[in-house]
């Protein structure tokens, strides 16, 4: 049975590979997930997001051109990409980062990516409130 739906997926990452294998997780999912954008930076991120409409982003943080923290920062305080949900998937383990993306609203996930780590981070963002089931 599937969570939810997730129209639109703009992946980032510097890694061609990672990006297929995170794809291979989207579909693996519990999660109805539509099309799947991929970028290889920061600059390409934000090209992408400017010609489609984007419902998850799925974001390095370690890559050339404009790293992950740069393009968090742009769409963080852009009014147009501030509220599309955004997944912090990086190698990364400094705490001040990692405060900074929780500061934000964004989850993370530590390389490697997996499919159960992948689901409880989407089902933040996409899953059944449990609330609405005990107090509806």
């Amino acid at each position: 049975m599937k969570s939810g739906s997730i129209n639109n997926v703009l992946i980032v990452d510097d890694e061609p590979a990672i990006r297929i294998h995170q794809q291979v997780l989207l579909r693996k999912s519990s999660f109805n997930v539509g099309y799947i954008y991929e970028a290889a930076n920061g600059i390409d991120a934000i090209d992408m997001l400017s010609r489609n409409r984007i419902d998850l982003i799925l974001t390095d943080i370690n890559m050339p051109v404009m790293n992950g923290m740069e393009f968090l920062n742009i769409i963080h305080n852009h009014h147009q990409f501030r509220d599309i949900p955004t997944v912090a998937v990086t190698t990364e383990r400094d705490e001040q980062l990692l405060n900074m993306l929780a500061f934000w609203g964004h989850g993370y996930i530590r390389k490697p990516l997996d499919l159960e780590l992948l689901e409880l981070q989407l089902s933040k963002f996409y899953g059944i409130k449990n609330e609405y089931y005990l107090h509806g």
